[in-house]
């Protein structure tokens, strides 16, 4: 358990809960970024984040093996570092808190007048370009009734602009999945929506969306994939896809 308590420190900067105005999981005095110091000055994102911080140790104390720990870890990481701390204002970083919490979700786009955004509003030059990752799957052989070795491919995405239009792009990518499963996104359009881009699926009745999410993550140009409640997948892919959790390499 003590081993425990060190790795959330170092993963969340969870400190003793201190008597600071707002009580957010870290001690406010040590905050240096903007997301830690916009958190300790707003009383609901000091709450969400001491109810997400409280929420983590109990899955974690709940986990039933070491692995299932070490995965829970690792989307701890990979939520706090593509999609907390990839919002510019509050807005953006409640609705991160609160989808995480699964309080509520907030489809679609949001801006309004997505003509007029200010610079600051746009992707950056990260957002664009190749993105990669070399997964091993595994291969079902019907002629002697068993699974080969995992077999070595890659799945690509390219998120391509749009001229005089910086909030919308195209993305193209082909992802190969277990038992060689391939599913293509196409040449779908995207928009960005404060940190991510979406490709919404207009086939459905009900609100469904892919979302990606660009940050620099141990020093690399990363992509991250979202499905929000893995309906894209479903409309696109069937049960054998799996989108969420991706995480692809600029190339």
């Amino acid at each position: 358990m003590k081993k425990l308590s060190i790795t959330l420190l170092s993963i969340l900067g969870i400190c003793t809960l201190n008597s600071n105005a707002h009580s957010a999981s870290f001690d406010c005095n040590k905050a240096n970024t903007w997301v830690e110091k916009t958190i300790c000055k707003s009383s609901e994102l000091s709450k969400l984040d001491d109810t997400m911080a409280r929420k983590y140790k109990q899955k974690l104390a709940d986990a039933s093996d070491q692995d299932y720990k070490n995965n829970l870890t690792i989307d701890q990481r990979l939520w706090l570092n593509f999609q907390r701390n990839t919002c510019k204002d509050t807005a953006c970083l409640i609705r991160e808190y609160r989808e995480y919490l699964k309080e509520e979700v907030d489809y679609g786009v949001a801006w309004d007048f997505s003509d007029k955004l200010s610079d600051s509003d746009l992707p950056s030059k990260n957002a664009f370009g190749e993105f990669s990752q070399m997964v091993n799957i595994s291969v079902y052989n019907s002629d002697i009734a068993s699974w080969d070795d995992a077999v070595e491919t890659t799945n690509t995405l390219s998120i391509n602009n749009v001229i005089n239009k910086p909030y919308l792009s195209v993305i193209d990518g082909v992802f190969i999945f277990t038992n060689a499963h391939t599913c293509d996104i196409g040449e779908s359009l995207a928009v960005w929506s404060q940190n991510h881009w979406i490709i919404t699926d207009d086939q459905r009745d009900e609100a469904v969306e892919l979302r990606l999410y660009p940050a620099i993550y141990n020093g690399k140009n990363q992509l991250l994939l979202k499905d929000v409640d893995h309906h894209f997948r479903e409309g696109r892919c069937g049960v054998r896809g799996y989108f969420d959790g991706i995480v692809l390499n600029h190339v």
